[in-house]
């Protein structure tokens, strides 16, 4: 590059593939079948990335009746899923459990209507994933809930996920 004042051919082609990417992510959040679209991804292995980089990196935020319905896959992705998703899944959750009040009031009910099938798997992966996420989103009601269940467990790995999180419980 011998003109100092011009940018090379990649970074005008990146700035391009990025304001078509914007584009893009306006055009997919305007179509009527948006939520469609994106549990579909959610619910297939390979499209999961995007599907929730999509969330996360969303400007604009799932409107209240969106995040209803796409938060449980969210969660559900949060607390049991593919390790490499599961901690933008767990950024997703996190966003909309911190932002705003009528959100992380959404974000509490979905987690209080998953609660009983995540301790009904008598999982410790899992237990311990949904104690982490707890933890994350600052809901240390439910996490009582759940460590007392671990309290009580015969499972040595369950019950030393109580005595991890104790500390973190209300």
């Amino acid at each position: 590059m011998n003109n100092s004042g011009v940018l090379p051919d990649e970074w005008c082609a990146m700035q391009e593939a990025e304001n078509l990417l914007l584009v893009c992510r306006y055009d997919l959040k305007k179509h009527a079948d948006f939520k469609e679209i994106i549990l579909l991804a959610l619910s297939t292995l390979s499209e999961q990335d995007a599907a929730l980089r999509f969330l996360k990196d969303d400007v604009s935020g799932l409107n209240d009746s969106e995040l209803a319905e796409i938060a449980p896959a969210v969660i559900d992705i949060a607390v049991d899923g593919n390790l490499d998703n599961l901690i933008t899944a767990r950024a997703v959750v996190l966003r909309y459990a911190s932002h705003f009040l009528e959100s992380r009031k959404i974000i509490r009910t979905v987690l209080d209507r998953l609660m009983d099938g995540y301790l009904s798997s008598e999982d410790d992966f899992l237990y311990r994933r949904l104690a982490e996420l707890l933890v994350a989103i600052d809901f240390p009601d439910i996490l009582t809930k759940l460590i007392s269940v671990c309290k009580d467990s015969s499972n040595p790995d369950i019950a030393e996920i109580h005595d991890d999180f104790l500390k973190f419980a209300a």
